[in-house]
This record gives C-alpha cells, sequence and structure tokens, in this order.
C-alpha cells in the first residue's frame, strides 16, 4: 500500500479518487472500494482512497461522535477491501473551502482525477454544503465522471457507521459483525494492570480505551485474539471493573487468552468481539468473581464449539 502527502501533489497522471470518511469500512464503504479498484482497472489509472486520519464528525460535534475505527486498522482495512493508494487529507484545513474550491483545487488540479466516486449520502465543503449530485455537476462541467455509489441495504435499512456506534454501544457484536463484513475489532498497546486476573489463576491483557474511540457496552464478551502473529480465543471484560475499580478508574478491556502463558506487555494485540455473554457485574469478593469468570469460560468455549 501507498500512502500519498501532499508532496505527492499536483499528481501528474490521470487518477480514479474515492472520497469518503470510511469510519468502520463497512459494508457499503467496502462497495465503494471494489467500485473504485473495478474502474481502475479498466481504465488503467491509479486508484486513490481519499480519507481522513481524523474523523470529520469527531471535529465537528466536539468530540461526541468517537470513531469506530482506529487510523492503523482502516489502513489495513482499504486494503483488504482492495485500495492500494491512500491519502489523508487535513479536515481542518479544508472543512472551510467552498465545494467549488474543493472541486476545483483538490480533486481536478491536486489528483488530476479522471474519475472520482462518492457514496449517495457524501457531504462536503463549508457547512456541509456540497452533496453528491452537486458535485456530479460540477465535474461534468470538466468532463470527468462521478459516480455516485448507492446505500447498501441490510434488513429493510441503509447500513450506516452511525449505526454501527449505536449497535455496538448496544453491546450487539454479532449484527454489528454483519454489518461491518467481519468482527468489530480494535487495536490497542497492552498496558501494566494490577495482576488481579493472574491472582485468581486467570492472567489477563489490559488495553485502554483512547478518549476519541467509540467503547462497547460494558459487559463479558467471547473474542478472539489476534498477538505474535497467531490468533487465540478468549474472553474480555469491558468496563470499569466494579469489583476492583479505584476511583478515576476509566473504561478499560481486560482480556484472558485461552491457552496463552506469555508477556505481551507494550506490544500491540486486536481484539475482536464475538459475542456478548452478560453485562458487567460488581460480586461481592473476589473468590464469587473467580467462580463467575470460570463459567464466563465455559460459555466462551461452548460458543466457539458451536
Amino acid at each position: 500500500m501507498n500512502i500519498f502527502t501532499d508532496n505527492d501533489l499536483p499528481i501528474p497522471n490521470k487518477t480514479i479518487v474515492s472520497i469518503g470518511n470510511f469510519d468502520g469500512v463497512h459494508i457499503g464503504h467496502q462497495l465503494l472500494i471494489k467500485t473504485l479498484a473495478s474502474i481502475s482497472a479498466k481504465k488503467q489509472f491509479q486508484g486513490i482512497v481519499f480519507t481522513f486520519a481524523e474523523n470529520p464528525k469527531n471535529i465537528l460535534t466536539g468530540g461526541v461522535v468517537k470513531y469506530l475505527t482506529g487510523t492503523e486498522d482502516k489502513m489495513r482495512f482499504l486494503n483488504e477491501y482492495g485500495a492500494e493508494n491512500i491519502y489523508f487529507a487535513d479536515f481542518e484545513a479544508l472543512c472551510g473551502v467552498s465545494p467549488k474550491e474543493f472541486t476545483e483545487n483538490v480533486l481536478i488540479k491536486g489528483f488530476n482525477a479522471d474519475t472520482v466516486v462518492c457514496g449517495f449520502d457524501f457531504r462536503f465543503g463549508k457547512g456541509r454544503s456540497g452533496s453528491a449530485e452537486s458535485l456530479k455537476e460540477m465535474l461534468s462541467a470538466y468532463g470527468i465522471d462521478c459516480i455516485i455509489v448507492p446505500a447498501v441495504y441490510f434488513e429493510g435499512r441503509p447500513v450506516s457507521s452511525t449505526e454501527i456506534r449505536m449497535l455496538i454501544g448496544e453491546g450487539n457484536a454479532e449484527l454489528t459483525e454483519q454489518l461491518l463484513g467481519r468482527p468489530y475489532c480494535f487495536t490497542l498497546p497492552v498496558v501494566y494492570g494490577r495482576q488481579i486476573g493472574r491472582s485468581l489463576g486467570f492472567p489477563t491483557i489490559n488495553q485502554v480505551f483512547p478518549e476519541y474511540r467509540v467503547i462497547p457496552q460494558y459487559g463479558v464478551y467471547a473474542v478472539l485474539c489476534e498477538a505474535n502473529g497467531k490468533e487465540y480465543k478468549g474472553i474480555a471484560n469491558i468496563g470499569i471493573r466494579p469489583t476492583v475499580s479505584k476511583a478515576g478508574d476509566g473504561p478499560v478491556c481486560e482480556t484472558h487468552l485461552f491457552g496463552f502463558n506469555g508477556n505481551l506487555y507494550d506490544q500491540t494485540v486486536r481484539v475482536k468481539l464475538k459475542k456478548k455473554l452478560r453485562n458487567e457485574i460488581k460480586f461481592s469478593s473476589l473468590e464469587e468473581l473467580k467462580t463467575q469468570i470460570q463459567k464466563d469460560i465455559v460459555s466462551a468455549e461452548s460458543y466457539f464449539i458451536n
């Protein structure tokens, strides 16, 4: 995969550009990438995904709308679905630009676009005043094609990042997986914990959610974890650990990997949510917590077998 920067602009040869936020890289986004790849192969022009490292909605709402996907995962998924080149734009530098200026100065002069691919609900320019249809009209004046990709529907509703955020907040890992085309995941560094899980006989890896990330509904999940080039089954508790928490503790993910006894401190681990097993509970003692963890492991193992 190639990462384009401002130093690569203007691009001398014609390109096919797919533009969007692509937060979550869900099945609707995947259709845009497949369309980009198909047109690029047909016309033999370089295809480029134009996206943002920041989530525009996160900036516009002052942090209220959280990210589904970190930059590393976003790049990985875009590449897996067919993107070979990515340009990460500075949203704050572009949000005050008019739709006309963006079309002429960025897409035409900067990217030398032959064709632009966007979603049906694409908005751009100052005050989000530009639409997919207005972009198509402006580009047509220059003889440039604009392909507007329609919505992808699931059970009668268009798939959207907004709905996926809601489902994750409800702990619905299974429906989220259908809308993403893969399990919802987060890739975060492993940090040092208080070793309470280890003292109970269930060592865990601890990961802290950044402030800008969507946090799944608190509870215990059956998960798959990618670590050291391998995939492990496990259980993860996402939440504030009410049985053992201290004042000021924020939400964390504590994961017990089945059959793993190594050390993953300071390494980056990808956790994939498969199914929520139960809500987070405050227990009266560590012994009661230990008993429940044993039950959670049995539940997760049964889920993976079935």
